[in-house]
């Protein structure tokens, strides 16, 4: 990858850097996908490079994403479980996907993708654990649409091998044939050097939902491959009571002694750990994908942010589930969090820069990612997001950056991904967007008539 890039004129170039620093007046350099100079006033003659002009623009490390659910932006704001909390939500969701295809998720993939680029995000993890009876190629048909799309993308290959009163027979699957695939999509997607645009995930879906085997072995292939571990954790009161009664111990005991206890290891929500556990995630430099939308869409608590964070424990972003949320807005779930941690601790709780970190260093860490991605500096990958310095919604603004945060949340001009232009204009280039969501609308339309 030899591509010359440059990025001009950015009004504010927030690095996301130890020391913080917000160049005015900024520029970097970009050449094979790689930031190779940054810094103020006029930049430097490259030939042959593609200049991008931010025009005054806020210019940000990309946004990551740390977990999400694509296939449910299939099932939007469904009315029969609108006002649900988790566990009657998901039995009421699941009768949904029963004939869902691969097909399906590669366009549920490609339009999840689309928004959470338009509004910030160059790297997602995707936990994907539905497979009907039957179906194949699910999470191929999700890196296949990161290729088409140039996003960087982290698959996270789900299973549930344990059936209950919430999950039906045909959407389990055998664990050997859980851990087969697992071991296929290692093979053939993972790339561990610098600048990787595929890494996979082992991610059984929950203690209610796969077995302590499947997560046993998941552990000891991750750890024979160098991947990372990821499942849900402490959402709800009920979801751990639940586990405790199968198992006897609380959820994080039981995970520990299945090998799921290293800095490896992110969990979705962690709402309601105790604080012996938050201690614990902190010694173990564990990590916590913080859900803001999705906890208060569901009524299911809040993350203990600031006491995982003085522990010692990584605390990131996710959009979670496009069926809990109901949307991928990657700036948004940034400003949430920053609301529902000053509605719970007062207002000066949290800052736009530590909301900002958890987007931006926080991801990184969590994915393993945190020597080449999570902020603006030589020798990381160039992943940019490119935001209006002001729009009417934050127009008369005193503080640029405080307001992007802080005002209503605005989509991005451009984004760079590995030194490549992804989105222009406001716009992904190659991208018909009206054909895919007529396409994915009549999915929707499919799926929930089929119950």
């Amino acid at each position: 990858m030899n591509q010359r890039l440059i990025v001009k004129n950015c009004g504010h170039l927030v690095l996301m850097d130890d020391s913080r620093r917000i160049l005015r007046d900024g520029w970097l350099v970009v050449r094979g996908g790689f930031i190779a100079e940054l810094g103020v006033g006029t930049p430097p003659e490259v030939d042959g490079a593609e200049q991008v002009d931010a025009h005054g623009g806020l210019v940000l490390p990309g946004f990551i994403n740390t977990h999400h659910h694509m296939y449910q932006n299939l099932a939007r704001a469904y009315s029969p479980i609108a006002n649900l909390p988790l566990l009657p939500w998901l039995a009421g969701l699941t009768p949904l996907w029963r004939d869902f295809t691969a097909d399906d998720l590669h366009t549920a993939t490609l339009v999840a993708m689309t928004e959470l680029m338009l509004t910030g995000c160059t790297t997602t993890s995707d936990h994907h654990y539905v497979f009907p009876r039957g179906t194949s190629g699910l999470i191929d048909a999700q890196f296949a649409a990161a290729a088409q799309l140039g996003m960087r993308f982290h698959g996270a290959r789900g299973g549930m091998d344990t059936p209950s009163t919430l999950i039906p027979d045909w959407a389990v699957q055998p664990t050997d044939v859980i851990l087969e695939d697992s071991e296929r999509l290692a093979a053939r997607y993972h790339c561990a050097r610098a600048g990787a645009m595929t890494r996979v995930v082992l991610a059984p879906c929950a203690m209610t939902s796969a077995s302590p085997n499947l997560f046993r072995e998941s552990a000891r292939i991750a750890k024979h491959h160098g991947l990372h571990l990821h499942t849900h954790l402490a959402e709800t009161i009920a979801e751990n009571d639940l586990a405790f009664a199968e198992h006897g111990e609380r959820p994080l005991d039981v995970l520990e002694k299945l090998g799921w206890d290293d800095e490896r290891v992110w969990f979705a929500h962690g709402i309601h750990f105790n604080d012996a556990e938050v201690e614990h995630l902190g010694r173990k430099r564990m990590g916590v994908a913080n859900c803001p939308c999705s906890n208060m869409r569901l009524g299911s608590g809040v993350c203990r942010v600031h006491d995982l964070q003085r522990a010692g424990a990584t605390v990131a972003l996710g959009v979670d589930g496009s069926a809990s949320n109901d949307s991928g807005h990657m700036l948004n779930e940034v400003r949430q969090a920053l609301l529902l941690t000053r509605v719970m601790h007062g207002a000066g709780a949290m800052t736009v820069d530590q909301a900002l970190t958890l987007a931006t260093r926080g991801g990184a860490r969590c994915l393993g990612r945190h020597q080449d991605l999570g902020s603006l500096e030589v020798g990381k990958c160039a992943d940019v997001a490119i935001f209006p310095a002001q729009d009417v919604f934050s127009s008369g603004a005193e503080n640029l950056l405080d307001a992007l945060v802080l005002c209503f949340p605005r989509q991005v001009e451009t984004l760079i991904i590995q030194g490549a232009v992804r989105v222009r204009d406001g716009r992904i280039p190659g991208l018909e967007l009206p054909p895919l969501l007529e396409k994915h609308r009549g999915i929707a339309r499919r799926l929930v008539s089929s119950i």
